[in-house]
């Protein structure tokens, strides 16, 4: 009796200490699970962030170009862009001007998407990083000014613009600097070295000039 209840004991003790060992390599591996989530989060996330960026530039380019087209069919026959002068600020923050609001309404030169109505007399067009996209026009020209990401400036300046019937030049203005013109499309090593001397703190303030 007394050799079974050793046993018993003995039995007890080697359950504790695997009950026990199990417990600790239960441990370890939950550790190594989150360490395993935690890294594949990590990358998930930027890897989200880099698609989303792409998408946005490749969405402004799709923009740029349809907007182009769709002032040049409008204006065709009038052959001047005078119409599309409006009273906004330089920048053009948004437009106050009723005649350029309803031209660029009721012709559909900006998809519904870009649009933000404010009033009758007001209203803010937007690119898809959520900046102001100001139209404006002369008599023998167009242009468009926004602000995008230093990413997107690059990849907007090396687009092969002919696809979009644009000529003519493009220019960078950062801030209070001199602008920098350059011939549409710049080859990839041109448009990274007008970007970084251009933007400040990846902000790029971007006109594209169409004649």
């Amino acid at each position: 009796m007394e050799n079974l209840g050793i046993k018993n004991n003995d039995c007890h003790a080697a359950l504790a200490m695997t009950k026990s060992v199990q417990s600790g390599r239960s441990m370890i591996e939950m550790l190594g699970v989150l360490a395993i989530i935690g890294v594949l989060s990590v990358g998930g996330i930027a890897g989200y962030s880099k698609a989303m960026m792409k998408y946005r530039i490749n969405k402004t380019i799709e923009q740029i170009t349809l907007i182009a087209g769709n002032v040049r069919t409008f204006f065709a026959s009038q052959r001047s862009y005078a119409g599309l002068y409006g009273t906004g600020t330089t920048l053009g923050d948004f437009y106050d001007d009723k005649t350029v609001i309803n031209i660029i309404k009721k012709a559909k030169l900006v998809p519904d998407e870009m649009i933000e109505v404010v009033s009758d007399e007001k209203m803010y067009v937007r690119n898809t990083f959520g900046n102001t996209f100001y139209i404006s026009g002369n008599d023998s020209s167009f242009q468009f000014t926004t602000i995008v990401p230093q990413e997107a400036c690059i990849e907007i300046l090396s687009e092969n613009w002919a696809n979009a019937n644009a000529t003519g030049m493009s220019y960078i203005d950062a801030r209070s600097e001199s602008n920098i013109t350059t011939d549409l499309p710049s080859d990839v090593g041109e448009a990274v070295t007008i970007c970084d001397s251009a933007c400040k703190n990846d902000i790029c303030w971007i006109g594209l000039l169409f004649k």
